[in-house]
C-alpha cells in the first residue's frame, strides 16, 4: 500500500490483473459487506451522516413550504402551492431572484453530503489499508479536507444528482488528494476509473442486488408493521412504528455503507495496482 498524501496520477500504477473479473468483483462484494459488519464505527459514521443530511434536507423542504407565507402569498392547498411556484417559473426576473436566494441552500446541502461522505470514505481507506477505524477521526480528517470539499461543492450544486458522482468517484481520491482544482479532482477520478472500469459496472450490478434486498425488507417490514398494528393499542402501533423505521434506517446506511466500501475498495486498486484485502498488514498510512 501506497504511504505517499498525494497521488500522482501520472505514476499510478495499471490495474491489477485478475484470473476473472466476476471473482474479483464477488470478492471484492464479500469483503466489503465483511468489513461493514465487523466495524460499527463505519456503521455509525453512515447512520450520523444519513441523520445529518436527513434533517437539513426536510428543513430545506420546510423553508420551501414557508417561502409562499413568507413573501406574503400564503398557500393552504396543494393547488395553491403549484399555481404559486408556477408563476414564479413564468416570471424570468421572480424565477432568477428566487434562483439567487435558493442557491446557498443547494450549496449547503452539497457541502454536507460531500462532508459526510469523506468522514466515512477516510476510514473505509484506513480499513482496506489494515488499520482501525475511528470515528472522532473521521470527522478531523474531513475537517482537513474541508477547501477541496468546498470548491467541489460550489461545482457541483446547480447539478441535482451529482453527489452520486462525488459518491462513486470523486470523494475517495480527496482522502489522499489535496488539490482544490474541482476539474482537476474530476479528471483524475476518470482516469483512474479507466482502470478498474469492468469492476466498477460489475460491482454496479451487486449493489442494485443489495438495494433490492434492502426495498424488500422495507416493504416487507412495512406489510407486518401494518398487520400487527391494527390491533394494538395507540401507544405500542407508535413504538412499533419506531421500531420499524428504526431498522429500516440501520438497513438504508448499512447498505450505504457496504457500496462505499466496495467504492473505495475499486479506488485502491485503480490507484495502487493492487487488490486490497481488509486482512493486509497496516502501513500507517496516513491522510493530508
Amino acid at each position: 500500500m501506497t504511504n505517499s498524501n498525494t497521488l500522482n496520477i501520472a505514476d499510478a500504477p495499471a490495474s491489477a490483473k485478475s484470473e476473472s473479473t466476476v471473482r474479483s468483483v464477488y470478492g471484492m462484494l464479500k469483503n466489503s459487506i465483511l468489513i461493514a459488519v465487523r466495524e460499527p464505527v463505519l456503521l455509525k459514521l453512515s447512520i450520523v451522516g444519513f441523520v445529518l443530511v436527513a434533517l437539513y434536507s426536510a428543513l430545506f423542504f420546510l423553508g420551501i413550504l414557508a417561502f409562499p407565507n413568507l413573501s406574503g402569498h400564503p398557500c393552504h392547498t396543494l393547488d395553491e402551492f403549484n399555481a404559486f411556484y408556477y408563476d414564479i417559473a413564468k416570471d424570468s426576473r421572480r424565477l432568477f431572484w428566487f434562483i439567487i436566494c435558493v442557491l446557498p441552500f443547494q450549496f449547503l446541502g452539497t457541502f454536507l453530503t460531500n462532508f459526510v461522505l469523506m468522514a466515512q470514505d477516510s476510514e473505509i481507506v484506513r480499513v482496506w489499508n489494515g488499520q482501525k477505524p475511528d470515528f472522532k477521526r473521521g470527522w478531523r480528517t474531513t475537517m482537513k479536507h474541508i477547501k477541496a470539499i468546498s470548491t467541489w461543492s460550489e461545482l457541483t450544486m446547480p447539478i441535482n444528482g451529482m453527489w452520486i458522482v462525488s459518491m462513486c468517484i470523486v470523494i475517495p481520491v480527496l482522502t489522499r488528494d489535496d488539490t482544490l482544482n474541482p476539474f482537476k479532482m474530476f479528471w483524475r477520478s476518470v482516469v483512474l476509473l479507466k482502470n478498474v472500469w469492468k469492476e466498477f459496472l460489475l460491482g454496479f450490478a451487486g449493489m442494485l442486488v443489495i438495494l433490492y434486498w434492502l426495498v424488500s425488507m422495507l416493504i416487507g417490514s412495512g406489510v407486518i408493521f401494518r398487520l400487527i398494528s391494527t390491533g394494538c393499542p395507540p401507544f405500542l402501533a407508535w413504538c412499533l412504528l419506531a421500531l420499524a423505521v428504526s431498522v429500516s434506517l440501520i438497513g438504508f446506511c448499512f447498505a450505504a455503507l457496504v457500496c462505499n466500501c466496495y467504492l473505495c475498495g475499486q479506488y485502491i486498486k485503480a490507484s495502487e495496482g493492487v487488490e486490497p484485502t481488509p486482512e493486509a498488514d497496516a502501513d500507517s498510512v496516513e491522510f493530508a
